[in-house]
């Protein structure tokens, strides 16, 4: 029987991907119209405008955080990795804008050994780079050129890779509503005043876009932020693969992006890693279960 600890967590990331997935779609419809530093204050404005509620809500209580200068450091970071995401998405396909932002496990899980002292696991390292080598049959040597938007996404993988480390740190001190408001409205400023020197009008059609973009990121950030309070870093990371399937699905029935033979082959083997890394778990889970009811029944 699966741990439903593991369960739970699962079902969790896949909602994140699920909801990145339609933000990155949501962009990437945008940034034919408007300039991406314009997408990204008006998504962490549309975010914090439907948080407040359940702040006030909460009578206030997400305004106490244990760590503030941590929360400032992680949206500043993060404001350097949405930047160069949002850019990239409105250049490249986004299929091949979330593949190559799938090196954000493999730095996230690095530095999780290295600032969190985590442990990796052989089966956790061997998903992850299965993951990756699905990755590789996607993209292919030579088949994504090293162009500007490459740069762009490889940046926002390794900065969004701290914003993840920061976020593990935060939520065993701060409430996960504090961990978005502080995000959202540190950052919302700060991109106001980028944006402003790059201003344009917007449509009504744009505002309702921005909407489902700032709920989309919204479910996201929440469900992302508890994976990582329920389970190790290193476990939630692999599962983010699953982003690539929402984001194929997307680019086909929105985008016409219809992906070709080896885009599929390598969706398939990303998706064993996940599988394959969700059973390993509750096995392992499974194995020390039994072993301590046998040390138990010697021990009476």
């Amino acid at each position: 029987m699966l741990d439903k600890n593991k369960v739970v967590v699962v079902i969790l990331v896949i909602i994140s991907t699920l909801s990145a997935a339609v933000m990155g779609s949501c962009v990437k419809y945008l940034s034919d119209d408007i300039n991406s530093f314009m997408i990204c204050f008006y998504r962490t404005l549309f975010g914090l405008l439907l948080i407040l509620p359940f702040v006030v809500k909460n009578n206030f209580q997400a305004l106490k955080s244990k760590n503030i200068k941590l929360q400032f450091t992680r949206s500043m970071i993060n404001v350097i990795s949405m930047i160069c995401w949002f850019s990239a998405l409105a250049i490249i396909p986004l299929e091949k804008a979330t593949a190559l932002g799938f090196t954000t496990p493999l730095f996230t899980t690095i530095l999780a050994v290295i600032l969190l002292n985590e442990v990796i696991r052989f089966h956790r390292t061997a998903a992850l780079f299965i993951g990756l080598i699905g990755i590789l049959i996607i993209i292919r040597p030579g088949y994504i050129p090293l162009e500007y938007a490459t740069f762009l996404m490889l940046i926002a993988s390794l900065s969004f890779s701290f914003v993840q480390i920061f976020v593990k740190q935060l939520s065993g001190i701060d409430s996960n509503l504090t961990i978005i408001f502080y995000h959202l409205a540190f950052m919302t400023p700060v991109l106001f005043v980028i944006a402003i020197f790059f201003w344009e009008p917007i449509t009504f059609n744009n505002i309702l876009i921005f909407i489902i973009m700032g709920a989309a990121g919204l479910i996201a950030h929440w469900c992302m932020n508890q994976s990582l309070k329920l389970s190790e870093t290193t476990f939630v990371m692999p599962l983010q693969f699953t982003k690539l399937i929402w984001a194929s699905l997307i680019g086909i029935y929105i985008f016409a992006e219809k992906p070709d033979f080896w885009t599929w082959i390598g969706g398939i083997v990303i998706f064993v890693s996940v599988v394959y890394i969700t059973y390993r778990e509750s096995f392992k889970k499974k194995g020390t279960s039994k072993k301590l009811q046998v040390d138990r029944a010697i021990i009476n």
